[in-house]
């Protein structure tokens, strides 16, 4: 009987997981390919055009925490079958999107060019950045929307559907940006495609989620109420979007923060660093699949009363992620050298690079403990937690020691990639004790605190 509930929780899992793997490879896909695009434009155009995408991304992540929120709130109330509950809270999530998106927008197109200084980036570079990042900027409100609507999803445990929508709106942008950037039955306009175009498949991507969202046989938006500014709603939101917020305000800060230290250690170093990142993220897509899977079945077994349940899905799931990722860091040790190679022919890079993979391999089981129990604290309605392991393991620990090692001492980028393998560790470590504690578990309502007349 126990072979089989097992064999029962291992397909629920798998059947949440799989979705979000395949939208993360496409992704992926569509992201290598726009830059390969842009590429034959030459170096300045290709600075240009990744860090503006950094850029925009870093600081929209951090609002799009709210969809972080709204996904651990609905999970909860639809495992309790609090419906109207589920409708409340993905309205007022969508109109926060949009509200925040518009600030955001409006602000950062106007400080484009002060952010580009800040990067330190050459005036050629900084001149076509800032110009891209006022294009990406303006279409903020419908990337929050589309993130937050597909959180929602996710939430409910409808991650075909977020994959469809996602699959749609980046193949559309992959369409879009060849044909702008390369002038096929549009006119070409160069690196200014790939803004546009990944702008105008977000806009699309958003419409696309409300209408989903409007049509859902289980939420069904209201669009009057959309509109009612609902208190208690938006409190509970906040509270729980809050610190996952300033916990992606940490990564993404750290993400910033670490590339500009990593780039002092020389153009070939560097250029290793770039290709084991993009050989590593490989390994990402699973572990994000997993976690967004432990996020949904803690959520909706609270909901249900049911937090024991909830603890046997949290660790089932981590099991999978440990032995798939552990798997896939394997492979890393294995064919570093093939994989690096995949990306460059210049026998310096590769043999950096390949050390850098191979050193990724050994954080792989880590990484995997860190997204699955971060987003099983988060279904839980516990993202305090994963914000403070965050914030210590990324700018107590990491920072402060890449920037003696790298920057100081002048170690080669070997060192800053053990020193990450030891941030890894260590989030795994406390994320673990606070999960196997079930003080998540003392914070745990059941009953809906959300309905109003």
């Amino acid at each position: 009987m126990i072979v089989n509930v097992n064999k029962y929780m291992r397909r629920k899992i798998l059947k949440l997981a799989w979705p979000v793997v395949l939208e993360m490879f496409w992704i992926m896909v569509v992201n290598v390919s726009v830059t390969a695009m842009v590429g034959k434009f030459g170096a300045v155009a290709l600075a240009a055009v990744g860090l503006s995408a950094m850029v925009q991304f870093s600081s929209a992540m951090v609002f799009a925490a709210v969809g972080t929120g709204a996904a651990s709130i609905v999970a909860r109330e639809s495992g309790a079958g609090n419906w109207e509950d589920v409708r409340l809270v993905a309205g007022q999530a969508v109109l926060l999107g949009l509200v925040l998106g518009s600030l955001l927008a409006i602000s950062g197109y106007f400080i484009a060019p002060a952010l580009f200084i800040l990067t330190g980036a050459e005036p050629e570079v900084a001149g076509l950045g800032s110009a891209l990042l006022k294009i990406g900027f303006i279409f903020t409100p419908f990337f929050l929307v589309f993130s937050i609507g597909n959180a929602v999803l996710r939430g409910l445990g409808q991650t075909k559907t977020a994959f469809y929508i996602s699959s749609a709106s980046n193949t559309f942008a992959l369409l879009l940006s060849f044909m702008l950037i390369n002038g096929y039955l549009l006119p070409g306009i160069g690196p200014y495609g790939a803004a546009w175009g990944t702008g105008v498949s977000q806009l699309i991507g958003g419409i696309a989620v409300l209408v989903v969202l409007s049509f859902n046989g289980k939420i069904k938006l209201n669009w009057h109420k959309v509109f009612s500014i609902r208190a208690a709603v938006l409190k509970r939101i906040v509270a729980i979007s809050v610190p996952a917020g300033l916990e992606q305000l940490a990564l993404q800060g750290g993400r910033v923060a670490y590339t500009f230290m990593l780039a002092k250690a020389g153009a070939i170093q560097f250029a290793a660093h770039q290709i084991a990142v993009q050989v590593e993220s490989i390994s990402f897509m699973p572990g994000f699949g997993f976690s967004v899977a432990a996020m949904t079945l803690v959520g909706q077994y609270i909901g249900k009363g049911l937090p024991h349940r909830s603890a046997q899905y949290a660790w089932l799931t981590n099991k999978i992620a440990i032995l798939s990722m552990t798997a896939m860091g394997v492979v890393f040790f294995l064919f570093a050298e093939r994989l690096t190679a995949l990306f460059i022919s210049d026998t310096d890079v590769i043999y950096w690079g390949s050390m850098l993979v191979m050193i990724a391999a050994f954080e792989q089981p880590t990484i995997a403990i860190t997204y699955v129990l971060g987003g099983a604290l988060r279904g839980a309605g516990d993202t305090k937690w994963p914000m403070y392991v965050t914030i210590t393991g990324v700018w107590l620990f990491r920072m402060p020691l890449i920037y003696l090692f790298v920057v100081v001492w002048n170690y080669d980028l070997t060192a800053a990639w053990y020193i990450t393998v030891g941030d890894f560790f260590l989030r795994s470590i406390i994320l673990w004790w606070r999960f196997a504690s079930n003080k998540w578990q003392d914070s745990v309502k059941t009953k809906s605190e959300l309905i109003s007349n």
